[in-house]
């Protein structure tokens, strides 16, 4: 039997250009030179260095099969497992974590493509001022959301500020400056307004939901049930759901761009058991299976029917720990449980190789990666757990999980570990957007998690350890790691900003707010029959480009 095609995106692609800004080394040499820079949609952006090429070489074309052109028509399903969703307002406190569902019903101002570029999409081109205060987005024309409602500079400005008022305590609100203003010019540019330069605002706006756009008259409408009743300008648009369990989208007939999309409908399905992922996807009751386990891959690895997308680690498998209220309020309870897991164990005996040890959370799939090791964290030492543990008079504490196979199976394996260490670590097995939603209001001691992964910290890392940010689950108010990451933010140059975050990496190995249980690359599993899906190294994916093979 032949073995199954795995693409494996670990080989850089580097893009060089002195007209363009780019989000991975902070500014180009002509912005360093406050010379005015253009955007446009041919000149594409950023990624100059990412460790990666997309996430398995499926580019912005559909692929190809038979006469070489896509097929019109048909219809496609996803299976997850893991992780569901409460809502789909990209605006609400806790956001839902399966990027590719809100991102086939939103389109966004700026999109990564697979090969790690940022360019311009609802905005046709945008452009910055010599001091980067000032960053002016060209509109596209004629583009309306799935509702009717125009798709115009107010509307830029009505998303961005929702984004940031205090009120609405988005839970990716904090990948934008708090204090932005946006001015409408004309009907179809908008001005971003900044009091200090902001080096990831590009990536933030074309790889966070900050940068995705939604109905205004959608959101007045529905007021706080918005998120059950989405409407955004993407390819797809809700035709009936079941909360968390089943969503059905329909063609957008109206998708700004030309005739796109070609399938008729997508469906997402959310199933507590991975096992049962896996069989329907090979029963064919699914044609892709998102965030597949090492179980899962390993099950199928030598099944040509299915091809495994595996890209670069941007995300870790981590326990991050509530430092407001006993027993984590206490350094050394932290520093505790991670010095009792054995994560070069369970990458063995668990993950069968495909997740692998980490000591950061800006992980190898990052440009600002500072490597696997980092000196300050709190690595596997058994006897050094059970030491902080007498010091302390024992430890006990409960982690909520999400009530999937896999995540349980990893739980357990832990609290096992933990044992060895004389720490009484209790599972919550819960639903994953009530994990979610106790996290983010500080209502548990520990919660398990990957947290979807970004190519800039800025994006990925400080929106969550942050104290100044709008979400910081973990409670962490440390005044250095607080600089560091407004450092991080505001300098320009490649070089600088990797040393900054490579000192954010030390600090937390030091307060050790989070610790891991490996890398998380994300991974997934396909059938023959679906193409021209548009992967990124993120768990974003775009379906505008998808289309079905004759069964």
């Amino acid at each position: 039997m032949p073995l199954p095609r795995i693409l494996d995106t670990s080989r850089s692609t580097v893009y060089h250009s002195s007209e363009v800004e780019d989000s991975r080394l902070g500014t180009s040499s002509r912005m360093e030179k406050h010379m005015r820079v253009r955007l446009a949609a041919t000149a594409l952006v950023t990624a100059a260095a990412l460790l990666l090429a997309g996430c398995s070489g499926a580019g912005p074309a559909p692929a190809s099969s038979g006469d070489g052109k896509p097929v019109a028509g048909g219809d496609a399903t996803f299976v997850i497992s893991g992780r569901s969703w409460a809502h789909l307002d990209i605006a609400a406190p806790a956001v839902t974590p399966i990027k590719g569902l809100i991102n086939t019903i939103y389109d966004g101002l700026l999109r990564m493509t697979p090969d790690g570029k940022i360019v311009p999409w609802l905005a046709k081109s945008y452009e910055t001022s010599p001091d980067r205060l000032s960053w002016t987005f060209h509109l596209q024309e004629g583009v309306t959301f799935s509702d009717g409602t125009p798709f115009n500079a107010e509307a830029v400005k009505f998303n961005l500020e929702r984004q940031v008022d205090p009120n609405q305590r988005a839970g990716e609100g904090g990948n934008l400056p708090q204090d932005i203003t946006v001015q409408v010019v004309d009907e179809h540019t908008a001005v971003v307004k900044l009091s200090e330069p902001d080096e990831a605002l590009p990536s933030a706006l074309a790889t966070t939901s900050v940068g995705l756009m939604a109905s205004p008259t959608a959101v007045k409408k529905w007021g706080a049930e918005y998120g059950l009743h989405p409407v955004g300008a993407g390819p797809f648009m809700l035709d009936s759901q079941v909360v968390g369990q089943q969503i059905k989208l329909v063609k957008n007939p109206n998708y700004w761009v030309k005739g796109e999309p070609y399938l008729d409908s997508v469906t997402y399905r959310a199933l507590g058991s991975a096992d049962s992922a896996l069989q329907t996807l090979k029963s064919g009751g699914a044609d892709v299976m998102d965030f597949v386990a090492p179980q899962q891959a390993n099950a199928v690895k030598d099944d040509a029917a299915f091809t495994l997308r595996k890209s670069p680690a941007l995300s870790v498998n981590q326990l991050m720990l509530n430092t407001t209220k006993p027993p984590f309020d206490d350094v050394r309870a932290r520093r505790a449980v991670g010095h009792a897991i054995d994560q070069q164990a369970l990458s063995k005996s668990l993950f069968f190789g495909y997740f692998k040890p980490t000591e950061s959370m800006i992980a190898e799939g990052s440009w600002a990666s500072p490597g696997q090791t980092v000196d300050s964290y709190p690595s596997y030492d058994l006897d050094e757990a059970k030491k902080l543990v007498s010091e302390i008079g024992g430890l006990s504490f409960s982690v909520k999980v999400s009530n999937s196979t896999d995540f349980l199976q990893q739980a357990a394996a832990v609290q096992a570990m933990m044992a060895k260490a004389g720490i009484d670590m209790k599972i919550d097995a819960v639903e994953p957007s009530k994990k979610i939603a106790d996290v983010f209001s500080h209502n548990y001691e520990a919660g398990w998690f990957v947290i979807p992964g970004l190519p800039d910290p800025d994006n990925y890392v400080r929106p969550f350890f942050d104290s100044t940010a709008g979400a910081n689950p973990s409670g962490l108010h440390d005044a250095e790691l607080d600089g560091l990451f407004a450092k991080g933010r505001t300098t320009a140059g490649a070089d600088a900003r990797k040393d900054i975050y490579r000192q954010v990496a030390q600090r937390m190995g030091e307060v050790a707010a989070t610790v891991y249980v490996s890398d998380y690359p994300v991974m997934r599993l396909q059938n023959q029959r679906i193409h021209g899906i548009q992967y990124l190294v993120t768990d974003i994916f775009y379906l505008n480009g998808a289309w079905v093979s004759a069964k």
